[in-house]
């Protein structure tokens, strides 16, 4: 099994982008909404994560 914290980092390549598209699209609709919201929550984070990331962050050093 592959580092989590590795794992968490690494980009998607579209292949894969896509094919975690097609799975959602057939596990949304059998979720209910408290795992919807969950997933949301989940998704919310990771994007948060990945877009303030110490590496990717600007310097706004003057």
């Amino acid at each position: 099994m592959p580092d989590r914290a590795a794992s968490r980092t690494a980009l998607l390549s579209d292949a894969e982008a896509e094919s975690l598209r097609l799975q959602l699209l057939e596990v949304i609709p059998r979720l209910r909404r408290h795992h919807l919201l969950d997933l949301a929550d989940t998704l919310h984070e990771a994007v948060r994560e990945r877009r303030w990331s110490p590496e990717e962050r600007l310097d706004m050093r003057a």
